[in-house]
């Protein structure tokens, strides 16, 4: 399944995250842990590309992220545990797997960088669902808000309307947790070759 990903986010102190959740406690839909597996080459790299599978309530789903315009293209498909241990052995044929063969990157080639454990609350909204994040991921704990959202300019103005009374401003989007966890990670390669 393919779909164009429209989302606000935002870092939070501990202190701002813990009062949104209690604001927000009751609205919460769902209260959930994932863990996103990331894989790394150099041509994911240099076309900004990423690609993990995330374990979810004892699922698992294969996502490549593709750069698109302003957005990312975001192709999800789910994977049985055989599908998921057929990954890891180089020998899963699906949709993603047969992109990252046209792109020239064999699955044998890729990485197993590291993983990201996010507890996740959703709150469902008219315009999308907001969500409240408490990431970890190599000795780095951090905070955020995201809100995907269905339409761009109501989502946006949606977006600023539940920042306004934490007394958030927003100029872009914050560093995605993958970014953030891949920056970690070479600055604690960095710190190794020291």
């Amino acid at each position: 399944m393919q779909q164009i990903e429209i989302e606000y986010k935002i870092l939070l102190t501990q202190d701002i995250f813990q009062q949104i959740l209690k604001d927000y406690q009751e609205r919460i839909e769902s209260d959930y842990i994932q863990i996103n597996d990331y894989f790394s080459h150099p041509l994911l790299t240099a076309k900004k590309m990423m690609l993990r599978i995330r374990t979810k309530n004892n699922h698992y789903e294969l996502t490549l992220k593709r750069p698109y315009h302003n957005h990312r293209i975001e192709t999800n498909i789910p994977l049985s545990e055989e599908e998921k241990d057929l990954f890891y052995q180089h020998q899963l044929h699906n949709e993603i797997t047969d992109i990252l063969k046209q792109e020239g990157i064999a699955l044998n080639e890729l990485q197993h960088l590291f993983s990201l454990t996010t507890h996740r609350y959703d709150i469902r909204l008219p315009e999308g669902i907001l969500s409240l994040d408490e990431n970890t991921y190599l000795h780095q704990h951090d905070f955020e808000l995201e809100f995907e959202v269905y339409d761009e300019k109501q989502g946006f103005e949606q977006f600023l309307k539940i920042i306004e009374p934490y007394h958030l401003s927003y100029q872009h989007n914050c560093l995605s947790k993958v970014v953030r966890a891949f920056q970690a990670y070479a600055n604690s390669h960095e710190n190794e070759n020291s």
